[in-house]
């Protein structure tokens, strides 16, 4: 015990005056999200802005955003472990982190927005049965999804901690990481195929399948598919931002640049796809599926979310387009992070407009728009996952070998 007080006063020493203050703002972060946590858990939705015309609020947006985000995991996986993307492997281990948080939080937050917690167990064993005994329940789906892909997620994790210098001599955990590693490849096509299904329904397909709301509903699955292709072109964008940042902070090239210019010239070519499906779907609602219900397309903008999201989404994603898909730019390091934070913030925005605007559209046309305001506690508890992303993110880069290529550069100076 000694031990471990002689090592976190000698970490904490060493830090810089502006880490240290970092530090205790992000642990405070945490804090107010264990505090309003309890409150929510054992006092209830109540403490929420959430009514019977917002059923979900800021933490189904961060959900959305964060299996989005997260979904840059899945594919880049499957482009270094079955397409044999060789350059994009230094990146990996930054990935799959990114991605195991990004899931973990998804099932946090879920906790607090059903509301009781101690049912959570219904969302797997009630699919709501329909004719023929098939489920009928997309909520089912994404469930059993996402809980395989995260274990998935979590199989290849292990192989990161189990390569520290101090754990990779003991034999049998040595041999372990071994023998995960090698079995990577299956386990990127078993969660390619899993995200596959989680991130068309979760992020389009329970949408667009309310046919009461002029706002979601459109042809069956245009939205489940336009949601994949969002979560590779954003995701991958994310795989790239994260461990720039923490290039920067730590002031270390954490991965060979060619790494991060193949994501980025990948991540370019999907944002292309992403923006034409886009503007399909606009236009498709537009002409289509909204005079379906008797209403125009910008009466459903009409709120606080239409316009002040479609618009900046849009525009958002003209800059990865513009700077990923050429060349000098996206090997310009100030115009590639500019970029592939646009594209993330893109994603970010789709996420808002699909939640807020959705349910802030009225069903009739006589009826006014809704607004949906988060409260404290909601605030303090979407922060706080974020500042706990940002501390496991950080005890990783710092302790363990999330990025060998900068331990190789360590080691040969």
């Amino acid at each position: 015990m000694n031990t471990i007080i002689e090592f976190v006063k000698t970490e904490w020493n060493s830090f810089s005056k502006k880490t240290k203050i970092a530090l205790l703002v992000l642990t405070a972060l945490v804090g107010l999200f264990g505090i309003f946590a309890i409150q929510i858990l054992f006092w209830g939705l109540g403490y929420t802005d959430m009514n019977n015309t917002f059923a979900m609020g800021l933490w189904i947006i961060g959900d959305l955003g964060f299996v989005a985000l997260g979904g840059g995991a899945f594919f880049t996986g499957f482009l270094l472990y079955i397409f044999r993307v060789d350059k994009l492997e230094p990146l990996i281990n930054s990935t799959v982190l990114i991605g195991f948080m990004c899931y973990l939080f998804t099932f946090i937050l879920l906790v607090f927005d059903i509301g009781q917690p101690l049912r959570a167990w219904f969302g797997y064993t009630y699919p709501n049965w329909g004719p023929g005994l098939m489920p009928q329940s997309m909520l089912t789906e994404v469930i059993w999804c996402l809980t395989f892909y995260f274990i998935v997620l979590c199989v290849e994790l292990i192989p990161v901690p189990l390569k520290h210098k101090i754990l990779d001599k003991i034999p049998v955990l040595h041999y372990t990481g071994h023998y995960l590693h090698r079995l990577m490849w299956i386990m990127a096509a078993v969660g390619t195929f899993l995200s596959f299904f989680h991130q068309g329904s979760l992020g389009g397909g329970m949408w667009d399948v309310l046919y009461a709301k002029p706002g979601w509903w459109r042809a069956h699955h245009q939205f489940f598919f336009m949601a994949i292709v969002a979560a590779t072109a954003g995701g991958t964008c994310f795989m790239i931002m994260v461990p720039k940042i923490a290039e920067r902070i730590m002031k270390k090239e954490v991965a060979p640049k060619e790494s991060f210019y193949t994501l980025a010239r990948i991540s370019g070519v999907m944002f292309t796809f992403y923006f034409i499906f886009r503007l399909y779907d606009v236009y498709t609602m537009a002409a289509t599926y909204v005079p379906m219900a008797d209403r125009s397309f910008a009466d459903t903008l009409g709120g606080y979310y239409g316009w002040t999201t479609l618009i900046p989404e849009l525009l958002l994603c003209l800059v990865p387009i513009t700077i990923l898909n050429v060349k000098k730019l996206r090997e310009n390091e100030k115009t590639l992070f500019f970029a592939v934070i646009c594209g993330v913030t893109a994603i970010v925005f789709s996420k808002i407009g699909v939640v807020l605007n959705g349910f802030s559209v009225p069903n009739f046309p006589w009826r006014g728009f809704a607004g949906y305001f988060p409260t404290v506690q909601e605030w303090s508890i979407m922060i706080g996952s974020v500042a706990t992303m940002i501390l496991i993110y950080w005890g990783f880069a710092a302790y363990l070998p999330l990025f060998p290529h900068m331990k190789e550069q360590e080691s040969e100076e």
